[in-house]
């Protein structure tokens, strides 16, 4: 993404286009109001990575308010983005709504939703606030700081930068949560915990892990953080060593996710790093950010990979590395120092099965299945040794070669119910779904950025021509 300086006449050129643009929309029908929506960003630059992803979510909770929208229109230019939509509704009841998505979590207050009415022959009339906006820095009026300059122009950035960093952060974390629920509600996944029974396990239920998701999400946000700050691997893990607590203390000492701890949080510090060099302008454009992300979560774990695997031979502690020593399978280290290969394998079938016009559900399903089919999972050698991986794996695959959708989904039924009598549970591949889950929104997020970006690009050669 480019990152572009803006003059002064620029800033007020696109505020004059604005100006006609709302006149123009108003008056495509009446008794409509106006909502607009723009970003309060300090200095010449205006449109980053970071604004996009803010302003993307600025939309979608607009979008989420559910309005009866008669019109809208989306600009990207490098003065900044613009959203504008024509609602029928009721001007005051409107603008309160969005008054509580500015005030909704910290970067909200970089939103700026005007409501603008039509006055007859006369320029729109734009609604007040019930409370007026608070300075970035002190917390006053920011009304009295402007005009007084009370602070600098770098530290109202500063403070601007930060609150996008963190509005990013949010959001991938709140992606990472999501990816954990959405492998926890795909039924069926034989052995294992979803929807329809508890699997193999009579120590977990739904509620358990829903606790077990939510106490990670403090430590999915500062791994994002970490990764923009350009961490190695030692922080990552100090900080993944309190994670586990704080899991282990929200579920009373039971291991929901242990795995996912390592996995996710290299995945969600890779994905910082990539958006901090896109910011930076250091992402090399032929690099999709999706990629880049899982290449530099690889590189982290690449770090310490091999020591940690051969400290876990010599010591064999956890089960995991139990399961190393008597059968070679290197688990969730070896996945992620090799490029997360089954991962991205996962990722790439539940794309498919998408593709495919299937719901998420049944194509969470049926990609968990291929992944079971081929996937050396770890969990499934602790709890059955060889031959229970392998019953799992040859049962998975002659599911996975059935020509019907529906036909695999009963396959899936009937074979939860004799793993769970077995005691097998494939933990592994449920970590491959949730990391498969996850990147897919992370790739869903970059391509549509991208696709913006590929737009913005357009029409600023137009307007530079």
């Amino acid at each position: 993404m480019k990152n572009k300086s803006v003059t002064l006449e620029q800033v007020l050129a696109a505020r004059d286009r604005r100006a006609a643009l709302q006149t123009e929309l108003l008056g495509r029908e009446k008794d409509a109001v106006l909502v607009c929506l723009t970003l309060n960003i300090a200095g010449e630059v205006k449109r980053t990575y970071l604004t996009a992803m803010l302003f993307e979510r600025g939309m979608a909770a607009f979008d989420a308010l559910e309005l009866n929208v008669a019109d809208s229109l989306v600009i990207d230019d490098v003065t900044g983005s613009e959203a504008f939509w024509l609602v029928r509704g009721d001007a005051e009841t409107v603008k309160r709504q969005l008054e509580a998505i500015e005030d909704s979590f910290p970067a909200a207050r970089l939103f700026d939703f005007d409501v603008l009415v039509s006055m007859q022959g006369m320029i729109p009339r734009k609604l007040s606030r019930q409370e007026a906006r608070k300075c970035l820095i002190c917390g006053r009026p920011a009304a009295e700081c402007a005009r007084s300059r009370a602070h600098g122009l770098d530290a109202i950035r500063d403070v601007t930068w930060e609150l996008l960093r963190s509005s990013c952060a949010e959001t991938l974390a709140g992606a990472a949560c999501e990816a954990l629920l959405e492998e926890l509600y795909t039924t069926p996944k034989p052995g294992l915990v979803d929807m329809a029974s508890n699997g193999a396990h009579n120590d977990m239920d739904i509620p358990l892990f829903r606790k077990s998701a939510e106490s990670l999400r403090p430590y999915f946000y500062d791994a994002v953080l970490l990764g923009m700050g350009g961490c190695g691997m030692k922080e990552l893990r100090q900080r993944g060593i309190r994670a586990e607590k704080e899991m282990f203390e929200a579920t009373g000492g039971v291991n929901t996710h242990k795995g996912l701890i390592y996995s996710m949080g290299l995945l969600l510090a890779g994905m910082g790093r990539a958006v901090s060099e896109a910011e930076a302008g250091e992402m090399n454009t032929a690099d999709p950010m999706a990629d880049a992300a899982v290449k530099y979560a690889s590189e982290l774990a690449e770090e310490d990979a091999e020591e940690k695997i051969a400290e876990a031979l010599e010591k064999p502690v956890t089960n995991g590395a139990k399961v190393l020593r008597a059968y070679g399978a290197r688990g969730a280290q070896g996945e992620a120092a090799a490029g997360f290969p089954d991962a991205l394998c996962c990722e790439e079938r539940l794309r498919y099965y998408i593709d495919a016009g299937l719901g998420q559900d049944r194509a969470g399903v049926l990609a968990f299945c291929d992944s079971m089919a081929r996937l050396e999972d770890t969990n499934l050698l602790h709890r059955g040794g060889s031959q229970g991986l392998e019953y799992a794996r040859s049962q998975a695959e002659r599911i996975s070669a059935l020509s019907s959708f529906e036909e695999r989904i009963s396959e899936l039924t009937e074979l939860d119910g004799e793993m769970t009598k077995r005691g097998l549970s494939p933990g592994g591949s449920a970590d491959m779904l949730a990391l498969a889950f996850l990147i897919l929104k992370w790739r869903s997020l970059t391509e549509r950025l991208a696709e913006n970006d590929q737009m913005y690009l357009k029409t600023t050669a137009l307007i530079e021509v």
